[in-house]
């Protein structure tokens, strides 16, 4: 909760991954999560690749992220952390204390993107 000065304002951790995952989906790079989707999965199902942890006033996240190859992949992974942590910050006015970025998988651009079966038994 964030002190103002007509009462306090609530932002929940369902907005705060949903600021992450729309920041995510836009940088250059990333793969498509699942086959059938045309960037990094957002709304309900991205909760999976997508964890925040809101205290207080401060924030830390962690993404799960699949790169096309041919993409340098530190580079996308530092621009994640540093759109996620602009666009948190800029669109709630909390604090962002770190981005930890997982690359999951490199993804031929004409490959699908699609997890592995074992890995969506588990999920499901």
């Amino acid at each position: 909760m964030v002190e103002a000065e007509k009462g306090r304002i609530g932002i929940s951790k369902e907005v705060v991954t949903a600021v992450a995952g729309i920041a995510i989906s836009e940088v250059e790079g990333i793969a498509n999560i699942q086959s059938g989707e045309g960037v990094f999965r957002r709304g309900e199902g991205m909760r999976r690749y997508v964890d925040t942890e809101v205290e207080e006033e401060n924030v830390k996240v962690t993404a799960r992220i699949y790169v096309l190859y041919g993409n340098p992949i530190h580079k996308v992974a530092k621009q994640v952390q540093t759109r996620v942590k602009e666009e948190i910050e800029r669109m709630t006015g909390l604090q962002v204390s770190g981005v930890d970025v997982e690359v999951q998988r490199l993804v031929h651009p004409d490959e699908k993107a699609s997890q592995p079966e074992d890995e969506e038994d588990e999920q499901e």
